[in-house]
């Protein structure tokens, strides 16, 4: 029977969750237009139509999103309420206390545009052909293709997956399948991990900038320096591959010449690069022209960004198809974090209303006299709720709760560092993040066995982000 046919109960859950999902893409990209049109004039009815659209977009996207989203959801919301009745907010302000996090939806609503741009110029498939350079052997391969998924994360995120996957899954065809694998499930996702440090489109270091209020521009030196000796850490695993030989595919045909691969094209390589670093300055100029954050500022020029770039390649008919084909499916892929962004926004507002961070002020000081133990007991939060099946997001907004009273204490720029680092370990090692268990698809294998195969670097990885944190004391 079809929904033209059964009669739809709009009280019931199920019922109201298939009645609103055809509208829930418009509601959001409704919210996302509210939230620039109120940054760049500053209008006060583009504030409360922002408001009232983000409550609406929380209740229909509540009943389609992950258990594990709703429960948090719930849990926050449950809070927040009662925090507003302890503190005496009125409730007319709810809309306004909950687009605290609008800017996170935005973000990742924008992201998308740049991917299309970046596929649409082949410079996915050009970088990739980097891996089909001959090697010494698969210590050299190991290096290379951790610097190509270390480029391609960080714009392509998920899609550079299966693209790394298919290309040194046909180098690696007679290395032996377990070998293969785990050289894959190690190679390809620890550069993931490594970009997103300091990614300017990474919503984990997005929601460390508004939980510490540190400025992007202030992380990105720091982030970058601590990027690159994760980046040569993590290249001292190629030693394990170093005696290695590729050994060649045979052909089907013996009597036929082996098929020459295309060849990677330096001058689109560093074309890719200076496009970033464009796009990273014209976010900072924007920054300054509006007074807000960076990561506002680069949700702005990301779509302009992407369309000029396509305009340029002379494929800006097929990028605006492909937008107007996908930007439904998009959005309402949002509605998971939108969940948890919204109602950790709302809880943190009304949170800062009541006098319980002074109260708690006083029972923090003895953790934050001794930085070192309270960043161990991040790292280890970090490492092990992921695996359990928490998200890192999840994760992150839970620090952002118990730290605030710490801030006082220890330097805000230290506990972004510490926070960046430890939760960008799962994305290499969190059983159930999304990019061990595509990889695990991939590869046919379990995903924790990933888990294994990265636990040692991701206390590696954890350890220079303390290190750091440490140094800037």
């Amino acid at each position: 029977m079809t929904l033209l046919t059964r009669p739809l109960n709009p009280l019931n859950p199920r019922s109201f969750m298939e009645l609103m999902h055809p509208a829930r893409p418009y509601l959001i990209s409704l919210l996302v237009a509210a939230y620039a049109v109120h940054v760049l004039t500053g209008w006060a009815w583009a504030a409360a139509l922002q408001g009232w659209l983000a409550v609406l977009c929380y209740l229909v996207s509540f009943p389609a999103a992950r258990r594990m989203f709703q429960v948090v959801g719930s849990l926050f919301i449950a809070a927040s309420l009662a925090c507003m009745a302890w503190a005496g907010v009125p409730w007319s302000e709810l809309p306004g206390l909950m687009t605290r996090n609008v800017m996170l939806v935005a973000l990742l609503f924008m992201l998308p545009f740049v991917n299309r741009a970046i596929r649409l110029g082949g410079y996915d498939r050009n970088l990739s052909r980097w891996l089909n350079a001959p090697s010494g052997g698969m210590g050299q391969l190991y290096v290379r293709s951790l610097a190509v998924s270390y480029i391609l994360s960080l714009f392509l995120f998920f899609a550079a997956l299966p693209l790394l996957h298919r290309v040194l899954g046909r180098q690696l065809r007679n290395a032996g399948e377990d070998t293969a694998r785990r050289f894959i499930g190690i190679s390809v996702l620890r550069g993931f991990g490594m970009v997103a440090v300091w990614s300017p489109v990474e919503p984990l270091v997005a929601t460390a900038v508004l939980l510490t209020g540190v400025s992007y521009l202030a992380l990105l030196p720091w982030l970058l320096a601590v990027s690159l000796v994760l980046f040569a850490a993590c290249c001292l695993w190629a030693l394990k591959f170093r005696g290695l030989p590729l050994a060649p595919a045979q052909e089907a045909d013996p009597s036929r010449p082996p098929a020459q691969p295309k060849a990677h094209s330096v001058p689109k390589t560093l074309v890719f690069l200076g496009a970033l670093v464009l796009l990273i300055g014209s976010a900072f100029l924007l920054q300054a022209a509006l007074g807000s954050t960076f990561f506002a500022a680069m949700t702005f020029v990301l779509v302009p960004f992407a369309a000029g770039w396509a305009l340029l390649l002379r494929r800006f008919g097929r990028f605006a198809a492909l937008s107007r084909r996908h930007w439904k499916e998009g959005a309402d892929n949002l509605r998971h974090l939108l969940v948890l962004f919204l109602s950790f926004g709302l809880f943190n507002s009304v949170l800062a209303r009541t006098p319980l961070l002074s109260e708690l002020s006083g029972s923090v000081e003895s953790i934050s006299g001794s930085p070192l133990l309270l960043f161990l007991i991040i790292l280890a939060a970090s490492l092990v709720l992921p695996v359990l099946g928490i998200h890192p997001l999840v994760v992150m907004s839970l620090f952002g709760i118990f730290l605030q009273p710490v801030m006082e204490h220890v330097s805000p720029l230290s506990l972004a560092v510490v926070m960046i680092t430890s939760t960008l370990a799962s994305s290499f090692m969190g059983t159930f993040n999304t990019t061990v268990t595509i990889m695990a698809g991939l590869l046919e294998v379990n995903p924790y066995r990933i888990t294994l195969w990265n636990l040692a670097y991701g206390i590696v990885f954890g350890g220079i982000g303390i290190a750091a944190g440490l140094l800037l004391l």
